[in-house]
């Protein structure tokens, strides 16, 4: 390509230099200067195909109490990104809407940093909290899941089971503006420097990208995301490993209503994303000997997508805003999936939101969710905001909080938040399930 825009080195150049030496094995170098041609023309047939009608939708009445296969689980597969209608009433939805509302008006202190707030710093709201423990959503999120496999069924790892990842949620007035460019959540420069998470692509790294599983968890669960947390003052990033990001919707919306857009298509994208740092002269050639990752910050947890560092992905013709959502509806999308949100909400109402994951129990995930459980028991910020959010928006200070057990609506409610043994005895578990779940007890039932 022409007109090559040339990426910033990363600060610790020797590091970053030294490690791209490391994953592209001498005996690999031919075959990846050849699996990068193979995926540009991919690419390019991909840029050609998207449509607004690419992004595949369920209703949840057609797949509970089924197994989710069949032509859309394998269009989920391929693009990344879900809706399921219906997951819950209109009428639940508004009310947890209210709830939300009803707290924050009458504190709204608890506000993020814009003005009007966006994204509210409050993550134990009793909406919250019945919604991430409604047994219609934890039943959709176990069905859902299972479009992940673990090759290995020794391996502690338990897709059935959900681990509580609390977050804040989006209450957006027309006309608010934001800046969230297209990116990547769960690290950044992480995807190659730590070792567990970089094997999570190695078939791509030898010129296999085809062979690449976005839905196989035998490594991913064990890869840290997070390798920056001594750093102060740093942009957010997630310490628990999420298999899906997801939110509920809390309205209606459409295109242009400032919500999500995605770049559909997790394999090429994902392939494409992590071998741009060796090709970024378009040259043809393997670049080992520069520390440019074009796009990556150290410790920022997101990972910038642009037409100056990746114009092969198009992303100005490539990126869909999601179709209409409504009260009720579930947005999935996978955790190596590239998406932003629309700049400008130029609907008429507003467009809100509750943010909540599929976390599936695994031995990354235990230690998020002992601090879950202490988190909700002495109300107060998770660690992963409490960074961004000043004394006088701590929700714990008000009697009015959700963080009340009796607001756990569910068995699995209670699990996902550490206040229930998990099932060892459950009918057909792996010898792996078996193993998560007894030292996931066994942790939480320590004095």
């Amino acid at each position: 390509m022409k007109n090559v825009v040339e990426p910033p080195n990363l600060n610790d150049e020797v590091k970053f230099t030294k490690l791209k030496q490391s994953i592209i094995k001498e005996e690999d170098i031919e075959k990846v200067k050849h699996s990068w041609i193979r995926l540009l023309k991919e690419i390019e047939k991909l840029t050609n195909e998207i449509s607004d009608d690419y992004i595949p939708i369920v209703d949840w009445k057609d797949l509970k109490g089924t197994e989710f296969k069949g032509e859309l689980a394998d269009k989920f597969k391929e693009r990344g990104v879900l809706i399921v209608r219906n997951v819950v009433s209109t009428e639940t939805a508004q009310g947890w809407l209210q709830l939300l509302k009803d707290f924050t008006q009458k504190h709204p202190e608890v506000g993020g940093f814009q003005s009007p707030p966006v994204n509210w710093f409050v993550f134990w709201n009793k909406a919250q909290v019945e919604a991430r423990s409604h047994p219609e959503i934890l039943e959709m999120m176990k069905i859902i899941s299972n479009v992940f496999y673990v090759e290995d069924e020794t391996l502690p790892i338990d897709i059935d089971s959900q681990v509580v990842y609390a977050d804040s949620f989006r209450i957006r007035k027309p006309g608010k503006a934001l800046s969230l460019d297209l990116h990547l959540d769960s690290g950044s420069t992480e995807r190659w420097e730590d070792p567990g998470y970089r094997s999570v692509y190695q078939a791509i790294f030898e010129g296999r990208w085809e062979d690449y599983e976005p839905f196989k968890l035998d490594a991913r669960s064990l890869a840290r995301s997070d390798l920056y947390t001594h750093l102060e003052g740093r942009n957010s990033a997630c310490s628990a490993f999420r298999s899906l990001q997801g939110w509920l919707s809390l309205s209606e919306s459409q295109k242009g209503d400032g919500t999500l857009r995605v770049l559909p298509n997790i394999k090429l994208i994902t392939a494409y994303i992590m071998l741009r740092p060796f090709f970024w002269k378009d040259d043809g050639e393997i670049d080992l000997e520069t520390p440019k990752f074009p796009g990556a910050v150290e410790g920022s947890g997101q990972f910038f997508i642009s037409e100056e560092f990746h114009p092969h992905l198009k992303p100005l013709q490539t990126v869909l805003a999601i179709p209409n959502v409504n009260f009720g509806d579930y947005v999935f999308w996978h955790c190596d999936l590239a998406h932003e949100v629309e700049k400008v909400h130029s609907g008429p109402d507003e467009s809100s939101v509750l943010y909540y994951g599929i976390s599936p129990l695994c031995p990354y995930n235990i230690d998020n969710l002992l601090h879950m459980n202490e988190s909700f028991r002495a109300v107060k910020t998770p660690r992963d905001f409490q960074s961004i959010v000043q004394p006088q928006q701590k929700e714990g200070d008000y009697h009015d909080h959700g963080a009340n057990i009796s607001n756990i609506l569910s068995n699995a409610g209670l699990r996902s938040m550490g206040f229930m043994d998990f099932d060892i005895n459950e009918i057909g578990l792996t010898s792996g399930q078996i193993q998560i779940r007894k030292l996931a007890n066994e942790i939480l039932n320590k004095p």
